[in-house]
């Protein structure tokens, strides 16, 4: 670690590689609710910055400096930092390659239970409350702390007689949010069964 923490001490360093590693990989976690230990972040974000340092600079030798005129070279590391780990999460979490992996290797490469599905067209799903309640609602967002649901509904049993009503007369003028430390389990409800990826999911 010492070594690691002199390393950063030293500015030029600490802009064009350990910046533009770090944002590659907190862009990364950001996307895929991933968490990783402190000595793995920098570790991780200095050799990711020495990659995209070397990968950039190789390209604008190669086409030459006229590319990057105008731009302080650290933006450039930056913007390709982030790219990348937009694009390495757009791919490593597409169904293609989650099939393939699936099918030859017996991977699933899907970051988290919602990237692995949800359905782009759209899903219910019913909250399992602890107080022993339940809750249906198209599905908007999530994060380590809260659920959010849009045309929401309570209910005292998940599905017959008391749900039916209740989804009747779902709300729809405001947004749910609901603390995942009171949810014991959930049911993804795909509108659209015929949906690629409800098909991958239920194959």
């Amino acid at each position: 670690m010492t070594e690691i923490t002199k390393l950063i001490n030293n500015i030029e360093t600490l802009f064009n590689v350990f910046v533009p590693g770090a944002l590659c990989v907190w862009c990364y976690m950001k996307l895929s609710l991933k968490k990783i230990e402190y000595q793995g972040y920098l570790v991780l974000s200095i050799a990711l910055g020495f990659v995209i340092k070397y990968i950039v600079d190789y390209i604008d030798k190669i086409l030459g400096s006229s590319v990057i005129v105008g731009f302080p070279i650290v933006i450039v590391y930056v913007a390709v930092g982030i790219t990348s780990a937009i694009a390495f999460y757009k791919i490593k979490n597409s169904l293609c390659i989650r099939d393939k992996l699936s099918k030859f290797l017996g991977i699933e490469s899907g970051d988290n239970v919602w990237t692995r599905h949800l359905d782009p067209c759209g899903n219910l799903i019913t909250l399992h409350m602890d107080d022993g309640n339940y809750i249906l609602g198209r599905f908007e967002n999530s994060d380590d702390e809260y659920i959010t649901l849009t045309d929401y509904c309570f209910a005292d049993t998940p599905d017959g007689k008391s749900m039916d009503d209740a989804s009747e007369n779902p709300h729809t003028d405001a947004v749910l949010c609901v603390p995942t430390s009171h949810v014991k389990r959930f049911e993804i409800i795909y509108n659209h069964p015929d949906s690629k990826i409800a098909k991958y999911v239920l194959r």
